[in-house]
């Protein structure tokens, strides 16, 4: 029995059951190692400043709609949004390459109070492209330019 009156704990003094110190260590060794080898760290924003990818693109967005117009960057599944770009109407956006997580990429339009969208076709960005889109009221026209 125990100070408390109740039954002594079981303590199993098996050695099968029981783990070697020097185990134990190595394998707390090995758990922070693998946790240290799998953490990268400061993401994508951070690789780009380490690579010198600190460039930037000017996105000129040209909206011939009666309506503002949302602007997205897709890249995958990932959508990052630009800004609005107001009805009848020319707006600039200065894009840092950093907020990129790789060079291809994709614009979508989604005018306000619209169920229509658009998307444009895949793009690769470099330091000093100047992306002009041009928006039609009907979205389906519209037409990009890089220089």
């Amino acid at each position: 029995m125990d100070i408390a009156g109740g039954p002594s704990p079981v303590v199993a003094h098996d050695p099968e059951l029981t783990v070697p110190r020097s185990r134990r260590l190595a394998l707390t060794a090995m758990a922070c190692l693998t946790i240290a080898a799998c953490h990268q760290g400061g993401g994508v924003g951070a690789a780009a400043t380490e690579s010198g990818w600190n460039g930037a693109l000017t996105l000129r967005v040209v909206n011939h709609s009666w309506l503002d117009v949302t602007i997205f960057v897709l890249q995958g599944t990932h959508r990052e949004r630009v800004g609005t770009a107001t009805a009848t109407s020319t707006t600039e956006f200065h894009q840092p390459l950093r907020r990129l997580t790789s060079a291809d990429y994709r614009l979508f339009a989604d005018p306000i109070g619209s169920r229509q969208t658009v998307r444009s076709e895949p793009l690769h960005a470099q330091d000093g492209d100047v992306v002009t889109w041009t928006l039609e009221d009907d979205l389906a026209r519209s037409s990009i330019d890089v220089r």
